[in-house]
């Protein structure tokens, strides 16, 4: 399993890392709990927990994230930020303490990538793998679109990164083979990541094409 730490230098306290502190930023996430930038900011201080759950409370961080409907509320948060009314950068930002971060529509897209590699890590692959309730698109799916839609070569990296982290996570099961199946261009893509200057990047994609022939059915490639 590929687990990503959001940030290496920042220092995280475990006491926001315990599953009511989860369950208290999934809460602020939805349109109706508040203004776009204290949604962003929730979803910060959600990426950062989910990163550094301690071993004890994994299982009640996955209850909660499946009670919570994390996958749709995440899911739904980034059709809300990329739909958004444009904002000037030096206005698209959050205030964490002293320091003001960037927070525009990449920033946001990677934390809630994170978020999805981490809680597969977790254990919550089962949420990334369907659609939410209601909604029409898997996390999973998102993942291998931004794989398909990004270039790592021009300016990238990250999200191709996030991309194949969280894909890595998800591909040990028949269902991954049969989505990356119906996208065409998804082997090409990852064994085009065989050359990335990112060794993780190079491992996971490696990784997930392992995987993709351990459970497919039928000739190799898939067409």
């Amino acid at each position: 399993m590929a687990q990503n730490i959001v940030a290496a230098k920042y220092q995280q306290t475990t006491s926001r890392a315990t599953p009511e502190s989860v369950q208290r930023e999934l809460r602020k996430l939805p349109a109706s709990a508040g203004p776009m930038d204290s949604r962003k900011r929730a979803l910060h201080d959600l990426a950062h927990a989910l990163a550094y759950v301690q071993k004890q409370h994994e299982a009640k961080v996955v209850e909660v994230c499946k009670n919570e409907n994390a996958a749709g509320v995440l899911i739904q948060l980034l059709d809300d930020v990329m739909n958004a009314p444009p904002v000037p950068p030096a206005e698209d930002v959050i205030r964490v303490g002293r320091r003001t971060l960037g927070m525009g529509p990449m920033e946001s897209k990677l934390y809630i990538f994170s978020c999805f590699v981490n809680l597969c890590y977790l254990g919550g692959a089962g949420m990334m793998r369907l659609p939410p309730p209601g909604g029409r698109i898997s996390a999973m799916e998102l993942l291998i679109d931004a794989l398909l839609q990004t270039n790592e070569a021009a300016g990238g990296e990250s999200l191709i990164f996030y991309s194949v982290a969280g894909l890595y996570n998800l591909s040990n099961h028949v269902s991954f083979a049969e989505a990356a199946a119906k996208k065409p261009g998804t082997l090409q893509k990852l064994e085009s990541l065989s050359s990335s200057p990112n060794p993780d990047t190079v491992k996971y994609s490696t990784g997930c094409i392992q995987y993709w022939r351990r459970h497919h059915v039928g000739s190799w490639p898939p067409h």
